[in-house]
């Protein structure tokens, strides 16, 4: 198949672009009509898609540093693109954890507040307001998990050193000893 090389100007004056833009004044239109403008309309499109790869291919052959730029860009505004992308996701992950521990501490505070006795009777007790129960349920839980952590930190540290510590069996002779002669 031969491709005539069409400029885009003359794309745009061509017929083809009536069947898009045409005011009809009938309502009817004949299907064949339309389907032969729209065949020619493919036919143009193809014709200026061949004369822009050529053009490209053509920019290529004789300018090959211009690809490796025009590359180099899109590249560029692809990681910008990804970039501000994960920017926002991370932004609405600070969001979502700044939620939850608001949610955590007042789902905390409620409870304590459940639990305690009257606001009035503990300030006049304590300057300080002391905490709640769940409050220190989960500050012994957190002190015990820290205490185990440390204590399995410790049982490897001595398990290493004690590893350092075991002698070795010498290692066997590289050829075994015949037998004895007296």
């Amino acid at each position: 198949m031969v491709f005539v090389v069409i400029q885009p100007e003359v794309f745009e004056k061509t017929a083809c672009l009536n069947v898009l833009t045409k005011q009809e004044v009938s309502p009817c239109v004949e299907k064949e009509e339309v389907k032969v403008e729209v065949e020619r309309f493919i036919d143009h499109a193809r014709q200026m898609e061949a004369f822009f790869l050529q053009k490209r291919f053509l920019l290529s052959a004789m300018k090959p540093e211009l690809l490796v730029k025009e590359d180099n860009n899109e590249l560029k505004c692809e990681l910008q693109r990804k970039d501000e992308l994960l920017r926002r996701h991370y932004d609405k992950v600070t969001q979502w954890h700044g939620l939850l521990a608001d949610l955590q501490g007042h789902t905390v505070y409620n409870k304590c507040q459940q639990q305690s006795a009257p606001p009035a009777l503990q300030q006049a007790a304590s300057p300080m307001p002391q905490p709640c129960a769940v409050q220190q349920s989960v500050q012994a839980r957190y002190a015990q998990a820290q205490q185990m952590a440390a204590a399995q930190q410790a049982a490897l540290q001595q398990q290493a050193l004690q590893q350092q510590q075991v002698p070795r069996p010498p290692h066997p002779p590289a050829y075994p000893a015949g037998p004895q002669r007296r």
